[in-house]
């Protein structure tokens, strides 16, 4: 029995565990009391991820489609038939008729991401895809067009801020979104403790702010035109730092002049917050010394989520906030990733979709125009393989009448890369095995290392706890192994492939193994050096909790950070610019008219996590076996309903049923059902007899037509429903 000090990766937060380990079995999970950020802090499904690392239906060894089955296969025989027929592909119909589609836990591994690269580049294919057109590409492509990259992603100087204001976001359920929040409630109560104010805008009275701070109802989808009015309104007290926005910042008075019209007065009309309130949080947030406003996915998926955050940055930089303690600020990453993809042509602009002319995102397309990929026609460019990596698009992205399914059986080859045989497995034609967080050796996600979202800034490296199954690779193996069966280049390069092989040939051999072998430890050891001065034994050895960096020091983005063309804040960018005003006013009177219509929003949960969280019964229980609809009392009697009846819950794409749950927390005209269920058609074994559920994304369109347009977002809440009662003959569980 030992004890193994580690970290999380399930979310941002990346909370220290201490692991005790019985032979090749965990045995108990705890907070690690002495991580120097976390200090004891972990949620309960981090400390219950025992029950996913010993899962009796988790995939070890490769699993080929033989007909309607799944059935074991060996190693040998998967690369060298995925190498076949992806060649063949290649061959017959081009590059680009093969895509990729990565999940979230790749962004919680440093390697994963690289390798996947690896393969996409000796294909040499543009067709990637990626879950942050689901929940935050919005970020990435504001980043780009006012910082000058992707990754120059500001947050909240939580230490040291004195207002803050969260729209959008629950942290003490989801730990926030690009930005490392553990113990949230702590964090959080710690501002109001020196004095600060905490503020939530959400259309649900969510658990962080029934903990602390003040919550003020918000119609779906309307933040944009909150937020127009809170820009104008400082505008309109001179709450404007001139100085800084004349030094370091270009385009305010064409931004000026769109803002202009949208005054709290007009917009309360729509958001139902009232222009009182605007005006005084205005102000407080003016007055205060060190202020910021931080969103989450509330505003990401709402259909204005590019727009929305283009503002809520603007507000933070022209009131001087950005890059100042306190208020909104950029952390250095231990390796500079923006400025090294600036210099190695990375994340370049202007790559479109093949449909709705939607724009590439820190290098990857629109989930929403998968489908089509795959189903239209178009020489040399119609989809034909996918490989999906750590990813369950079936239930993650919208599914309109199960369109997405539908399409996934067209391909000529699907490959999913899981630990589970999830929806999107079960229609693959290979299931790849791969090694848990556990069975790993890694720093922390590549977000905090090379992009820095780190509050507090710190370093930790941790071996295997556990040794990987025999039957199990590393990722790195399998896009490698993969490239050599099609006899690509691996990363398109040949000299690449040839050390790649030399590895090949040093594994068959012990001696050179040990001496030459390529292995995790190996590859994240030059990052070690570059954020630490160490090498990754010498920093588990003296810092086995990670160890502290030295602190953000807010000042120095504003000078030496921004990496636009002429190194200012782009605050009136012209992509956005351009079609905003129109945009806006539609939208505005679109909600004018349907003020009373219910709206859908998306929720998450403690006790589930994406797609696969689910499965653990741990975190099951009588109260958990299903999605819930929250409605408020007077909506639900409105429709005819009470509390566990089931309703039918339709939108112009789709239709599902889940059980009523009736709750004071809701906003009046807004519902509200769970993402991240609907395991009836998956080989999650308990998942899908326990917990099954039903999938709100059925009730998404997709497609361009249903697209953001700026950065080719999903919209996945303020969506609008009908909810009305499900009849006797009509009781089947989703349309």
């Amino acid at each position: 029995m030992g004890t193994h000090y580690t970290f999380c990766r399930i979310c941002e937060a990346g909370c220290g565990l201490e692991v005790e380990v019985q032979g090749d079995r965990v045995t108990r999970i705890r907070p690690d009391a002495e991580h120097p950020v976390t200090k004891g802090y972990a949620c309960v499904k981090g400390i219950r991820f025992d029950e996913v690392q010993h899962a009796p239906d988790r995939v070890l060894q490769p699993l080929k489609r033989n007909g309607e089955d799944l059935t074991p296969t060996s190693w040998d025989t998967a690369i060298e038939e995925i190498g076949q027929r992806l060649r063949a592909i290649i061959d017959e119909h081009g590059p680009q008729s093969v895509g990729f589609y990565i999940g979230n836990p790749c962004g919680f591994s440093t390697t994963i991401p690289i390798f996947l690269n690896g393969l996409a580049s000796a294909v040499r294919t543009k067709k990637v895809f990626s879950v942050g057109s689901l929940d935050c590409n919005n970020k990435f492509r504001v980043s780009d067009e006012m910082y000058g990259s992707p990754f120059t992603l500001t947050f909240p100087d939580l230490e040291n801020t004195k207002f803050l204001m969260m729209i959008g976001a629950n942290p003490a359920v989801s730990h926030s979104s690009v930005m490392q929040l553990p113990h949230p409630i702590t964090e959080l109560k710690a501002i109001e403790a020196r004095g600060g104010k905490v503020v939530f805008l959400n259309p649900r009275r969510i658990e962080t702010a029934k903990a602390v701070g003040e919550h003020h109802f918000i119609r779906p989808g309307t933040d944009v035109f909150f937020l127009l009015s809170f820009l104008r309104e400082l505008l309109e007290i001179g709450a404007v730092d001139q100085e800084k926005v004349g030094r370091h910042m270009s385009g305010l008075e064409d931004l000026a002049a769109m803002v202009y019209p949208w005054t709290p007065e007009k917009t309360e009309k729509v958001t139902q917050v009232p222009a009182r309130v605007l005006r005084a949080l205005a102000r407080q947030y003016a007055e205060a010394d060190g202020a910021a406003l931080f969103c989450s996915t509330g505003l990401n998926q709402g259909g204005f989520g590019t727009l929305g955050f283009w503002i809520l940055e603007v507000i933070n930089a022209v009131s001087g906030n950005l890059d100042r303690k306190g208020g909104s600020v950029v952390s250095r990453g231990a390796i500079d990733l923006p400025r090294l993809g600036k210099r190695g042509g990375l994340f370049r602009r202007g790559r479109k979709s093949r449909f709705g002319d939607l724009p590439a995102v820190a290098d990857t397309l629109p989930t929403t125009t998968l489908a089509d990929e795959i189903l239209t026609p178009g020489e040399g460019q119609q989809l034909k393989a996918l490989f999906v990596v750590a990813g369950n698009p079936i239930l993650s992205a919208p599914n309109p009448g199960g369109r997405l399914s539908k399409a996934f059986k067209e391909l000529d080859l699907l490959v999913s890369l899981d630990l589970f045989r999830s929806e999107t497995a079960e229609l693959a034609d290979f299931v790849l095995p791969g090694p848990t967080f556990l069975e790993r050796p890694d720093l922390q996600m590549t977000f905090q290392l090379m992009s820095g979202t780190q509050p507090v800034r710190y370093l930790q490296y941790t071996d295997p706890v556990l040794k990987m199954p025999d039957t199990v690779r590393d990722e790195w193996w399998v896009f490698s192994e993969i490239a050599r069966a099609a006899g690509l280049p691996f990363f398109g390069n040949r000299l690449v492939e040839k050390l790649f092989d030399l590895n090949r040939r040093a594994a068959k051999r012990p001696g050179l193994r040990e001496r030459l072998g390529l292995n995790h430890k190996r590859l994240i050891g030059l990052f070690t050096l570059i954020g630490s001065g160490m090498t990754p034994t010498r920093l588990a050895k003296r810092y086995p909790h990670g160890r502290i960096l030295k602190p953000n020091r807010p000042g120095w983005f504003l000078k030496r950070g921004v990496l636009t063309k002429d190194g200012r804040v782009e605050l009136a960018p012209v992509d956005f610019l351009d079609g905003a005003e129109a945009e806006l006013e539609t939208g505005y009177q679109r909600e004018l008219r349907a003020k009373t219509t219910l709206k859908l929003i998306s929720k998450r949960e403690k006790r589930g996590h994406n797609s696969w969280m689910h499965n653990t019964p741990a975190l099951g229980g009588k109260a958990h076996t299903t999605n819930r609809l929250y409605m408020h009392p007077d909506d639900a009697v409105e429709a005819g309903l009470r509390e566990g009846e089931l309703a039918e819950i339709a939108t112009e794409h789709g239709s599902v049923q889940a059980p009523v749950q009736i709750s004071e927390d809701m906003m009046r005209y807004v519902v509200a059902l769970p993402h991240g269920w609907g395991h009836r058609d998956s080989g999650l074994a308990y998942a899908s007899e326990h917990r099954a559920g039903v999938n709100v994304n059925a009730l998404a369109g997709d497609g361009a037509r249903n697209t953001e347009r700026l950065s080719g977002m999903a919209q996945l809440t303020a969506l609008p429903v009908r909810v009305k009662p499900v009849g006797p003959s009509d009781r089947s569980e989703e349309k």
